[in-house]
């Protein structure tokens, strides 16, 4: 790219930076996953960011156009259908506001381009109900502020990248000091992280004049385990690395396999000199990775949901169940965001209109809830997330949709979605069905027990890698060596005289015998009725519900 003063962005080179920041972003999701509050199975920003952006894009690939007002649009209403998590969605509201901003221009100077980051902040800004610091919203603020500080017309398109790359680390690196749960736990913000990785795509491609590519070691590992395997039957994530050796004399490689052979099916592990390729089918993908880290530093991550690659055929996840949607219209609709079988099944069987298949690391997009919502016939039309990270979205889908009336309920957990079903009258009205909804979900307690995948402290407890954890309503209050105790630790802090039903969900890594004995467990201890259902959700040994 040129280097002389006054160099204007046109359509054609806004696509090169889109695309060039979006397949940096891409590169590094693996290690913003990584950046997770919680130390659960669960961390998606990066992958959530990472499909948002990629939406946009794919399409660019095959678009020529010098208009940068144009090419703007584009890139926004791509990015808004493609957001998934409350990271993409604010990532796509700035890229909307740049948007804004391009309207109706055909290219823009360097001192334009300030303006445009202004009207990226604040349309980040407006897009949240209470933002909080320390943040996505921080980091894109604070690299605003100082480009108008730091730019003039003298600057280069090659500065101007620069300045912003550098005071997006800056921000980014500072943000533990403006969250203090951050802070508690030793780690950056990964939206943060997102941004900044996207910002350090487009200053490379102004620096190099190529657009940074999808990491090339992605096609070598291909090689290596074949990207046609057939997943079907399995549930989990293909998960595969190549590490260089820390100390390739050391290294014991029929030792190393046994280890991992005990984390993982469907094992393959290779040794070329220093390098060292795995493979292996696993519900905890955040283990073998933590234990191939011992040996080395990565030089590839690559995870994919088994899930997702086993049915080609499926529809986006959504599945409809009512006949709300090729028969007469009901009053409302309800479309739920559900993953585990046992529970999808619940829903269904309790009349749920369609699920969107999805949870804590399958994010749905605001595309999969549009679709979901205009595929049912009822005006007015409920949607559960289940999850808080899914929020955004749906709101982002609502907006959308401009010739029906959403309701969303804001239910944090599955359960809640649940009790909001067996609340739901699909031929009462939307105001009727909003004021029973609300008050059911506002009844029930949710604990959620799963594993530790790093050491940590938080909320004065003292977690360590592969003990137990148990949540309850979004809070860590217990850590135990065994899920079964950590179960029991969160019932004798949560249930009391005044509990009336305490409901079990065990998950795909738990058995029925495990949920029978905390049953029991129960029967002795409270006199409140008890039910144990096979959910076979991923990640969570058990959803408890207490009510």
């Amino acid at each position: 790219m040129s280097n002389q003063k006054n160099d204007a962005i046109d359509g054609k080179i806004y696509s090169k930076l889109i695309i060039s920041g979006a397949n940096n972003l891409i590169n590094n999701k693996n290690r913003i996953d990584a950046l997770n509050v919680f130390p659960v199975p669960d961390g998606d920003t990066g992958t959530n960011m990472s499909g948002t952006v990629e939406t946009a894009a794919k399409v660019l690939v095959n678009i020529d156009n010098e208009n940068i007002g144009e090419v703007s649009a584009i890139v926004s209403k791509n990015m808004l259908l493609g957001a998934r998590g409350n990271s993409g969605v604010i990532m796509s509201q700035i890229f909307k506001g740049f948007a804004n901003y391009f309207q109706n221009k055909k290219s823009v100077s360097i001192t334009e381009m300030i303006d445009a980051f202004k009207s990226a902040t604040e349309r980040a800004y407006q897009s949240v109900l209470k933002p909080v610091e320390g943040t996505i919203l921080t980091v894109i603020r604070e690299t605003t502020e100082n480009l108008e500080k730091e730019v003039n017309k003298n600057t280069t398109l090659k500065e101007f990248f620069e300045i912003a790359k550098k005071f997006a680390r800056i921000a980014c690196d500072n943000t533990p000091n403006k969250l203090k749960i951050l802070r508690e736990v030793g780690v950056t913000d990964s939206g943060g992280e997102g941004l900044y990785s996207f910002i350090e795509g487009m200053s490379k491609y102004i620096n190099d004049g190529t657009v940074v590519e999808i990491a090339q070691d992605e096609v070598q590992i291909d090689k290596f385990i074949s990207s046609d395997e057939v997943y079907s039957g399995e549930f989990g994530y293909c998960t595969e690395f190549i590490i260089e050796l820390k100390n390739e004399k050391e290294f014991n490689k029929n030792e190393f396999e046994s280890s991992l052979s005990k984390k993982a099916n469907s094992l393959v592990v290779v040794q070329d000199g220093e390098l060292v390729k795995v493979h292996g089918h696993t519900l905890k993908p955040g283990n073998l990775l933590n234990f191939g880290q011992k040996y080395g530093e990565f030089i590839k991550i690559k995870s994919e949901n088994m899930s997702l690659q086993a049915e080609d055929s499926r529809n986006k996840n959504v599945s409809l169940n009512n006949s709300d949607t090729n028969g007469n219209s009901s009053k409302c609709a309800i479309i739920s965001c559900n993953l585990g079988t046992g529970i999808i099944n619940k829903m269904k069987d309790l009349g749920c209109t369609a699920i969107v298949e999805s949870g804590q690391t399958q994010n749905p997009s605001a595309a999969d809830l549009i679709e979901a919502i205009e595929a049912v016939k009822s005006k007015d039309v409920f949607i559960l997330p289940n999850n808080s990270n899914i929020f955004l979205t749906a709101e982002q889908a609502a907006q959308a949709i401009k010739n029906k009336k959403i309701h969303i309920i804001h239910t944090r957990t599955q359960l809640q979605g649940i009790n909001a079903m067996l609340a739901f009258n699909k031929d009462s009205s939307a105001e009727e069905n909003k004021e029973l909804i609300e008050e059911v979900v506002s009844m029930i307690k949710t604990a959620e027990i799963t594993k530790a995948v790093r050491s940590t402290t938080l909320n004065g407890i003292k977690i360590k890698e592969n003990d137990y954890i148990a949540i309850l309503d979004g809070k860590i209050i217990s850590c135990k060596s065994s899920y079964i105790d950590a179960a029991k630790a969160v019932i004798s802090k949560t249930a009391n005289e005044e509990t009336q039903v305490i409901t079990i969900y065990y998950g795909n890594e738990a058995s029925e015998a495990d949920a029978n004995e905390l049953a029991d467990y129960i029967s002795k201890s409270y006199d409140c009725e008890v039910e144990t259902i096979n959910g076979n959700q991923p990640n969570y040994y058990f959803f408890i519900g207490f009510e």
